[in-house]
């Protein structure tokens, strides 16, 4: 007989496990049930985890037992369902579920974690720090030759030239100033040089200054090639920016370029118009350098 409780313990160990694994509440009869099918002795008696627990473990404040058993006239059918299955040993019941875990662990695949030393992990990890892409430089520029001088001017609107545009008008009364023909020929069949050159694609961010300056350089080298010239007029900020060899050019200062030319940094039409004391400076700049040009016209 009692081999066969110790069965029926068991069986309800199992059956309480799986259940609880499947999330399900254990619900077990507290007292005999009126007009019900007679409860087995052993669930009738059946301690909770808490009490078990209580037990094995004296610091853990012991929880009340469950009250004796209550004839069924007593009281009306009362059923409880604890929070949490109950088991009658928690050693037995804990077994049970550290096989679970062990067979569940066995299924899953192996996870290899790694292990930071605490002497690494309490290195101060050094700040990243984000490099910005360089911002792509827009401009556009007008080429012209005026005899034996190349005009690089800035475009601030990013059109070419007309014939009654004011800056061209400008343009036209320096050249005479400068003992120039004041009817300069359009290179590039009068196509700006714009930058930059792509609008799409994996090479748009490399689009730099850098690179500006090299094919606006390079530009100027092949005009030359094809047509000497003595000096190139360099006509606003951007001109003399992606013309020069370096970002901080004065203005009104003359600079070799390739062998036989030389690049002479003005002010922009656009300022000429605006500020109209700029001219005197220029001239005073053009009386100085135009021995250049006037050089080789002779």
């Amino acid at each position: 007989m009692t081999s066969t409780m110790n069965l029926l313990h068991e069986q309800e160990l199992r059956r309480q496990a799986m259940l609880q694994a499947m999330q399900l509440d254990v619900w077990l009869p507290r007292q005999q049930l009126v007009n019900a099918a007679v409860s087995r002795d052993y669930l009738l008696e059946w301690h909770s985890v808490k009490a078990v627990a209580a037990a094995v473990e004296p610091a853990v404040v012991a929880q009340p037992s469950v009250a004796p058993r209550v004839a069924a006239a007593v009281a009306p059918t009362v059923a409880v369902a604890p929070t949490t299955p109950t088991a009658p040993r928690a050693d037995a019941w804990v077994s049970i579920r550290d096989k679970m875990a062990l067979t569940q662990t066995a299924q899953r695949p192996a996870v290899v974690a790694s292990v930071v030393p605490e002497a690494v992990a309490a290195q101060e990890i050094p700040a990243v720090t984000v490099v910005q892409p360089e911002p792509i430089p827009r401009f556009a520029l007008q080429l012209l030759r005026a005899d034996n001088c190349l005009l690089l001017v800035d475009l601030p609107t990013g059109e070419a030239f007309q014939s009654r545009d004011p800056d061209y008008q400008l343009l036209k009364d320096m050249l005479r100033a400068a003992g120039l023909t004041d009817q300069p020929d359009f290179m590039r069949q009068a196509a700006p040089i714009t930058w930059p050159m792509l609008h799409s694609g994996n090479l748009v961010h490399e689009q730099n200054a850098a690179a500006a300056r090299a094919c606006v350089r390079d530009l100027l080298t092949v005009e030359l090639q094809s047509k000497p010239a003595v000096c190139i007029w360099l006509l606003g900020k951007q001109a003399v920016r992606f013309a020069s060899s370096a970002d901080d050019a004065d203005l009104y200062s003359v600079q070799s370029f390739v062998e036989g030319a030389q690049l002479w940094s003005l002010p922009s039409l656009e300022s000429i118009l605006e500020q109209p004391l700029l001219k005197r400076e220029i001239w005073r700049s053009m009386c100085k350098e135009r021995s250049l040009w006037q050089v080789a016209n002779d």
